[in-house]
């Protein structure tokens, strides 16, 4: 692309360093020596040839006094710039789509082919980017064909993305030719106000609703267990075809799992159809929900979803042993009872060591049948030791520990269990204190506390709790123990103590423990209604610990995962790295990174250091289907570990829920940007709006003269040429 129209020449200048009537007196005394020097010389030589020793003389000594002052030589010119033009393409699937009137393929291709485009003539140039869910490369020239396959659209992030690449150019206005479907990220339409150049849409498609018939949306679990009834919500929508009756259905593996008739609006209104399926089996399962293709529809690709749900085994078993009736265990009771997914049985000490209705701990072996094992304020002093013996059997076969302190813990008693808990010693009581929890950096982005997904909303749920209860004055932690929150000094009012661990972890292998060191935490539950809010901050918390709990985790040194197990189509996936050294101390300033594979081929992803021996990095997938990913932590040459994963993304395209044209969309881009719409069809006045103001640049060029060889080659020239001339001649 030619980046100039006129290039002159505006200014020479020679500058120096110092005075300039002084150059001036300085230059003509040299010339005044030079001429007394050779005025008469010994023998008396012709006219012409004193005269020609004379300007020797007198350019040398010139030249050495111009030298002393340093002189520079400036050139200035004034480049007239070339506006540029930028040309974007929509390449995403719904560009390929046979509208009721218009083939958008073959409308595209005709777009292309005009004039304007193809002009050699003009006052700008026309650079071209395809784009859907990114902008892509420049083309070199109007492309003869485009793939038309993008997964998603992104008006708003092609447009940024082409401000930044042409940031050093004289930006003129931007074309998008496009049919509008944006269906990723934020609204194009906003951004525009504030582009800074117009936007110029040429629409492409027929703005009527299509007719057609798809499955908009679904709503269901993402976990469900096995041998439980799964509802799975369907959202169909369907234009030109009211009235007729159309089966919608649930499939897996080759079989249909339930049917429903839905008889349709052809409003484009979206109609729910609810269908359940009972699954038997644990594991990632794909299953799909599909209508039957109609005639005259505008695409069957919509007709269908896969979607994929992680089947865990049937309700996990949970045993509450507390040492009273107290509300710290009711509210537990009441909270995990309440989560279908859990069932729950409990013990309640009494006086002396006995538990209510007469009711025994169950034998090791039965213990050994549970899932995990929760202790509420247990036990206590008046605990009976065969009751913690059990306990500490079923503990050695590899089951969980769920500690939640009290008023009355015995951690002498406790303390038999150091093999299975996170205390290293028994702990310094003192007196009740009220006091508030704070999350520490490790804890922010531990599973156990991460109540929402985004770090700032998830540290400010924990710091809207209310306050607990706490009488420890001292806490020693095993070497293995990691401390997630500790006590908020600053929040605590007269608690002047250290910040003593409150919610500690502890993770060997498979055999896992964690510990709540603080009580109370029923008003968790309780008070937060009061202000307005809800318990479901207290709910999150226990069921992330239950989780976590009865979930395998190896105690790898490089932790590598993915957010999430199922995503949709469009969905970002965050990635979390974390890096130990041998001591499990974390390592900052490693270079991790992950690769993706998936049927399609590979991707990297070089994670960023968020601190704490913590890294993160984002991936957005728009293509459905199984991914494996495997990532490598090195510092310097060195290997610190490798973790491996998978994922999995459900089979939607985005392209097509929204069919039609968006006129709307599109002239609010062209109207915020103070640009102009136009169609595919009449687009003929666009070239007498892309006029643009003359833009010149100023290009200075500075050479120091001063310090040149050639200058001083040229002295030493002058120099030897006087000195041959006397010579031949025997002067003097």
């Amino acid at each position: 692309m030619a980046s100039n129209l006129l290039t002159t020449l505006s200014e020479i200048s020679l500058n120096t360093s110092g005075s300039t009537l002084l150059l001036i007196i300085s230059l003509l005394v040299a010339i005044g020596l030079s001429y007394f020097v050779y005025r008469n010389t010994i023998p008396p030589v012709p006219l012409g040839w004193r005269i020609l020793l004379m300007s020797l003389r007198a350019a040398v000594v010139m030249i050495i006094i111009l030298l002393l002052f340093e002189p520079i030589l400036s050139i200035t010119r004034r480049k007239q710039e070339k506006p540029v033009v930028a040309v974007l393409l929509d390449n995403s699937a719904s560009m390929a789509l046979n509208d009721q009137k218009v083939n958008r393929r073959i409308e595209l291709k005709n777009t292309l082919n005009a004039e304007i485009f193809h002009s050699t003539s003009g006052n700008f140039n026309f650079v071209f980017y395809p784009y859907s869910h990114q902008l892509f490369d420049e083309l070199d020239s109007v492309p003869d064909s485009m793939t038309l396959n993008g997964d998603g659209t992104d008006i708003r992030r092609a447009l940024a993305e082409l401000k930044e690449r042409l940031a050093e150019k004289y930006f003129g206005a931007a074309l998008l030719i496009t049919d509008g479907a944006d269906n990723l990220g934020e609204n194009p339409a906003r951004y525009a106000a504030n582009y800074g150049v117009p936007i110029y849409p040429i629409a492409i498609g027929d703005p009527a609703e299509q007719k057609d018939v798809l499955i908009s949306n679904y709503v269901t679990n993402e976990i469900a267990y096995a041998g439980t009834r799964v509802p799975v919500d369907v959202y169909v929508r369907s234009s030109g075809f009211s009235g007729q009756r159309v089966q919608v259905t649930l499939n897996h593996a080759n079989q249909t799992l339930d049917t429903q008739i839905v008889q349709l609006s052809g409003n484009s209104f979206e109609q729910k159809v609810r269908l359940h399926f009972s699954p038997e089996k644990e594991g990632v399962f794909k299953y799909e929900v599909r209508i039957p293709e109609m005639a005259g529809e505008l695409t069957k690709i919509n007709n269908s979803k896969t979607f994929y749900i992680k089947i865990l085994k049937s309700k996990l078993k949970l045993l509450i042993v507390a040492g009273s009736p107290g509300a710290d265990f009711l509210f537990l009771k009441r909270a995990l009872e309440a989560d279908e997914n859990f069932e729950v049985q409990s013990f309640v000490e009494k006086r002396r060591g006995r538990f209510y209705n007469n009711l025994m701990l169950p034998n090791p072996e039965q213990l050994a049948k549970f899932d995990c094992l929760i202790l509420v304020d247990y036990p206590r002093r008046t605990s009976r030791t065969e009751s913690l013996e059990k306990i500490k059997s079923a503990l050695a076969k590899g089951k969980p520990l769920f500690v939640l302190s009290g008023k009355n813990t015995d951690y002498a008693k406790l303390l038999t269990l150091k093999d299975f808990i996170p205390l290293a010693a028994i702990p310094q009581k003192g007196p009740e204190q009220i006091i508030y929890m704070k999350q520490l950096p490790q804890g922010v982005h531990h599973p156990l506390l991460r109540l929402a997904e985004d770090d700032r909303e998830n540290i400010e749920k924990w710091q809207e709790l209310p306050p607990s209860f706490f009488n420890l004055n001292s806490v020693k932690l095993q070497n293995t123990a990691q401390s997630l929150a500790v006590l908020d000094m600053d929040r605590s009012g007269g608690f002047r103590r250290r910040a003593l661990p409150l919610v500690v972890v502890r993770s060997s292998g498979k055999r896992k423990s964690a510990a709540v060191l603080t009580y109370g935490l029923w008003r968790w539950d309780l008070l937060m209604w009061g202000v307005g809010k809800n318990n479901s901050s207290y709910l999150t918390f226990l069921q992330n610990t239950i989780r976590w709990l009865t979930t395998d985790d190896d105690s790898k040194l490089v932790k590598i995962v993915a957010n999430k197990e199922i995503y949709r189509s469009g969905e970002e996936v965050k990635f979390t790295a974390q890096v130990y050294f041998e001591d499990y101390q974390p390592v900052d300033g490693a270079e991790v990174t992950v690769q993706l594979q998936s049927a399609k081929g590979k991707q990297n992803l070089a994670l960023s250091n968020a601190g704490q021996g913590r890294y993160e990095g984002r991936f957005q997938v728009l293509e459905g289907g199984d991914y494996e990913f495997t990532g490598t932590a090195h510092l310097q040459s060195r290997v610190l570990g490798r973790d491996s994963g998978k994922f999995s993304v459900e089979e939607f395209n985005l392209e097509y829920q929204n069919t039609r044209m968006n006129e709307d969309l599109l002239k609010r881009i062209a109207s915020e940007s103070g640009g102009e719409f136009f169609t595919s069809e009449n687009f003929s006045g666009l070239k007498e709006r892309l006029t643009f103001p003359d833009k010149f640049i100023t290009l200075k060029n500075e050479w120091e003269i001063w310090n040149r060889l050639p200058l001083l080659i040229t002295c030493i020239l002058l120099l030897s040429a006087e000195w041959f001339i006397r010579k031949r001649k025997g002067m003097l």
